[in-house]
């Protein structure tokens, strides 16, 4: 894994989780679990994007490892949301269900992203 794919996960990550932060201030947290999946899907689409924005020819495969960067991104989104979920005034706990859907959607739209990416630079 090279520090590129690092950076990708990482911008797909961080962008949920600003995303929910920001959210925060004018919406309740349970209301922010429930629309979590389309901050997930929209920055996992450009976890995609970026990693075949920066590593273009570089990648074999780009559809699989788009989607496998994607779930990996979903699932360290999941590991951040509970632990910060155990430092809030009222505290929260995801389920496994939870893991599978944050996991599936970013894969999904990881995918998604990086096949744009592929078109608009015509690889």
């Amino acid at each position: 894994m090279t520090i590129a794919t690092l950076k990708s996960i990482f911008i797909g990550v961080g962008g949920s989780l600003i995303l929910a932060v920001f959210c925060s201030t004018f919406i309740a947290i349970d209301k922010i679990l429930f629309i979590m999946p389309i901050f997930i899907a929209f920055n996992g689409a450009m976890t995609g994007y970026r990693l075949v924005e920066v590593m273009k020819k570089k990648i074999m495969n780009i559809s699989v490892f788009s989607f496998v960067l994607g779930v990996g991104g979903g699932a360290l989104t999941f590991v951040t949301l509970n632990l910060a979920g155990q430092y809030v005034s009222n505290p929260f706990s995801l389920n496994i269900y939870d893991l599978f859907i944050y996991m599936t959607i970013s894969g999904i739209t990881s995918y998604l992203g990086a096949k744009l990416a592929v078109r608009y630079f015509n690889l």
